[in-house]
């Protein structure tokens, strides 16, 4: 049975998984919102997704210019945001056209990049958003990056994963079970199961990986340093006993 006629009414399906296994969590919310706070001014979200942060902040008053490359979550997120102080822009943080200064002309007050997605990028990735971040800010502003925890991980193997997470749309159901994190010399590799049932049954059964760059906060005050940023201080977010924790590096344009 093809699935399309009942799939095509709801969101698309990378935002559904965004949704069930991150739309839950809010242990960060409450540290963007005051920082967004404490900057003022425009507030750009790197990897926007579905909006998690994004409609959070824009809820709280904040002006958010989210930025992400998936043209079909920017146009989720665009709908979600619809009548709230968001701009969306489509496009690869990491490319530089069109050129930062032309999406926030003003400046941002402040950048953040939630949920480890900085270390989806390799270390010649950073340097390139760490440069158009640099530009982007206004002075004084800050970027604040949310990086794994390792010390809330095994050292070295595979470390036990958090249960499971599920949701219910329309009649289908989502089901997303963390498997294992798998801790290598230089990255960690998230992997899920993905089972999505149809209003008829249907099952479809997938593995999903997600690959990050391990990446300290040592590490990371370095590379903001050469990009012309003073490193200021780390904030720790607690996620609770079936999460990671979470540090917070944060970066100030001198």
């Amino acid at each position: 049975m093809s699935l399309l006629p009942h799939f095509h009414k709801l969101p698309n399906e990378a935002a559904i998984w965004q949704d069930v296994e991150f739309g839950s969590y809010a242990a960060d919310l409450p540290l963007w919102e005051q920082l967004a706070r404490e900057a003022g001014g425009t507030v750009v979200e790197l990897g926007a997704g579905s909006g998690r942060v994004t409609l959070h902040l824009a809820r709280a008053g904040c002006e958010v210019l989210a930025v992400e490359r998936d043209r079909e979550l920017a146009e989720e997120l665009e709908r979600r945001g619809e009548g709230l102080p968001i701009h969306v822009v489509a496009r690869d943080f990491v490319l530089a056209d069109p050129p930062w200064p032309q999406l926030a002309p003003e400046g941002a007050g402040l950048v953040i990049a939630p949920l480890q997605v900085f270390q989806l990028l390799d270390e010649g990735e950073r340097s390139q958003v760490l440069a158009a971040v640099t530009e982007v800010l206004s002075s004084g502003g800050r970027f604040a990056v949310a990086l794994v925890d390792e010390t809330t991980l095994a050292d070295e193997g595979v470390a036990a994963a958090p249960r499971p997470d599920m949701r219910e749309l329309e009649g289908w159901v989502y089901y997303s079970e963390p498997l294992w994190v798998q801790v290598s010399e230089r990255t960690l590799r998230v992997r899920r199961l993905r089972e999505r049932v149809s209003p008829h049954g249907d099952l479809v059964r997938r593995v999903h990986d997600d690959l990050l760059h391990r990446l300290s906060p040592e590490q990371l005050a370095e590379e903001t340093e050469r990009a012309g940023l003073a490193p200021l201080e780390n904030r720790r977010v607690s996620s609770g006993p079936d999460e990671a924790d979470s540090v917070v590096v944060l970066a100030e344009r001198r």
